[in-house]
């Protein structure tokens, strides 16, 4: 087992540090004692400045593996150029090919699931000791979920992440001035997060707004069917059905209002243009009692089915 004060990597000792480190890595500062691996395929390194935490790790790896990150709290962002991996907490937290997250580590060690095969990840952490002041300045990372289920989404890693990381490449190891250039690249690379999560919000924002309109079209047009539900709705729409009914999040009403409010109106409908019983039209719209449609269709009108009709009688006496 490899332990320093940032990781833990139960399969491998300070027996596998054996060789040079790979070409082409973005943290070329770190020094041998920052490794945990290094043989002629595999490389894992991970250093510290006070309230920073980096990582870097490349190579191709036989089988699956993990290391684990320890405490203090911290807010990461993880950055996977190639391969797959996952943070194995309450919900797993997959990152594919090409794509970056973020996350807060809190106290107790976040265990980080790599695949097996070709990988080139970066870890970088920052230590928060007020998320207040933190999130005030990127309010999109506030949480009020537990560490281990982060809202935060997965984003493709773009030309400006790119161009961060190329200076970063550049830097080597430095005495005075390094952290704080490393803490200056850590907070851009949060400002782009944020953005990208902005602009990932009103992507989802305009999906969520189709899918709201094509859900009650659907509703509008088969609210006679005795089995429409949030289930099938969602299998029609081949959609999920949390992504459905976070399409109606916000609004005025659920996916099950929707569908009653519509038949409340055609049987409103059918009051006034048909002779139909009350009964009648709660048993052919598929209330599951009278009295429940009678007591939904006080709340919405403001007075009963029976009512109803005799108003619309009244009515149509006056104009004649």
């Amino acid at each position: 087992m490899y332990n320093n004060d940032i990781i833990i990597t139960p399969q491998f000792t300070t027996d596998t540090i054996s060789g040079s480190s790979p070409k082409n890595l973005f943290l070329n500062f770190m020094t041998a004692e920052d490794a945990a691996i290094c043989d002629e395929k595999n490389y894992l390194s991970s250093k510290h400045f006070e309230d920073l935490h980096v990582i870097e790790t490349k190579g191709l790896f036989e089988t699956d593996w993990h290391f684990e990150l320890l405490p203090p709290s911290c807010f990461w962002l993880v950055f996977q150029f190639i391969g797959h991996s996952e943070r194995v907490s309450t919900t797993q937290t997959t990152l594919s090919n090409g794509e970056y997250i973020g996350f807060y580590s809190r106290d107790k060690p976040q265990k980080i699931q790599m695949k097996a095969g070709k990988t080139w990840m970066v870890l970088m952490g920052i230590k928060i000791d007020d998320a207040a002041i933190f999130t005030s300045e990127w309010p999109l990372l506030a949480t009020s979920t537990t560490a281990d289920h982060p809202p935060f989404s997965a984003i493709n890693i773009g030309y400006r992440v790119k161009q961060v990381f190329e200076k970063i490449k550049q830097y080597t190891a430095s005495p005075f001035s390094l952290q704080h250039k490393i803490c200056y690249h850590l907070c851009q690379l949060i400002d782009i997060y944020h953005e990208d999560l902005k602009d990932k919000v009103r992507a989802l924002q305009k999906e969520d707004l189709a899918l709201y309109h094509q859900a009650t079209l659907y509703i509008r047009d088969n609210y006679m069917d005795k089995d429409i539900n949030r289930d099938k709705i969602a299998e029609v729409l081949n959609v999920s059905v949390r992504n459905l009914y976070r399409a109606f999040e916000g609004k005025d009403t659920n996916i099950k209002n929707a569908i009653q409010i519509i038949r409340l109106h055609k049987a409103r409908e059918l009051l006034r243009d048909t002779k139909m019983t009350v009964d009648g039209i709660a048993f052919r719209l598929h209330f599951s009692t009278a009295k429940y449609f009678y007591r939904q269709y006080m709340q919405l009108f403001g007075h009963s089915p029976s009512k109803e009709r005799e108003l619309h009688i009244k009515s149509k006496k006056k104009k004649r």
